[in-house]
Parts: C-alpha cells; sequence; structure tokens
C-alpha cells in the first residue's frame, strides 16, 4: 500500500512553519508579538505551571523558558502543523464503496505514520538548517 500511495501521488503532504517574537509575562503566559514589527501584540499562550506535587519547589511552566518581558530582550517561539492527509478521502472512498475495509484503513493508517514522519523531518530541519542550532547534530532514528 506503500508503494502504491507513493508511486500513484495518492496523498500530498503539506506543512507550514513560522518563528514569532515573544516574551513571558508575569503571569506564566507567552506574549507573541507581529513578526513584521516584534512589538504588536498578535497572541497570547497560556501556559500552566506542573501540577503534580513533587518533592521539589522547582514547578515548570513553558514560559520559563521564554525571556521574560522585564529583561528587555526579546525571544522567539517556533511554530510548526503538518498533515499528510490531504487527498485521502479520495483514496479512501472508493476502498468504502468496494467495502475493502482493509485497505481503507491502511490507507488512513499510514497517512498518520507519513504525518509523524513528516514531523520528525521538519523538526531536524528546523535544529540543523532552518533555525540552525544544531547544524552539527547526528541523531539516528534509534
Amino acid at each position: 500500500m506503500l508503494k502504491k500511495i507513493v508511486d500513484g501521488d495518492l496523498i500530498e503532504g503539506r506543512a507550514i512553519l513560522g518563528f514569532y517574537p515573544c516574551n513571558s509575562n508575569e503571569n506564566d503566559d507567552i506574549e507573541v508579538y507581529d513578526e513584521n514589527d516584534g512589538v504588536t501584540h498578535k497572541a497570547t499562550f497560556a501556559t500552566l505551571r506542573q501540577q503534580l506535587d513533587k518533592d521539589q519547589d522547582n514547578f515548570a511552566a513553558m514560559s520559563d523558558f521564554i525571556a521574560p518581558k522585564s529583561s528587555g530582550k526579546t525571544d522567539y517561539i517556533g511554530f510548526f502543523a503538518c498533515s499528510t492527509g490531504f487527498k485521502q478521502e479520495e483514496v479512501c472512498k472508493q476502498y468504502v464503496e468496494d467495502g475493502d475495509d482493509y485497505n481503507n484503513m491502511m490507507v488512513k493508517v499510514l497517512t498518520d505514520r507519513l504525518a509523524e514522519a513528516l514531523a520528525e523531518q521538519i523538526h531536524e530541519e528546523v535544529r540543523k538548517e532552518i533555525w540552525g542550532y544544531a547544524p552539527e547534530e547526528n541523531i539516528t532514528p534509534a
């Protein structure tokens, strides 16, 4: 099925990514600013502190990893989203009409796994090339 999907160009993968200026605020939130001027407030992401009681006083929140607004430094946050489910519905439609539950399910399982693979590929490209904070990284799939 994978060969059939690839050889027939039956599904399409797409991804989008972006990096935006940001800062954390005193409420454990991340304030995201316009990518063009770095000042105009565009969104706020509320982050929660860890809720589990551990034998320590360090309850982390995602905002702890972003430069605080009070520091006067601009930090950045990156996002990406991807899918390989484009055209999946059209591919599966014929299998459903034919009563072929197995191949219908196989297409869906494979597009799910391909989306995971695409996410890993994008993450690696961000680390090594696009953002480039680990250009010499040599992590194997294992």
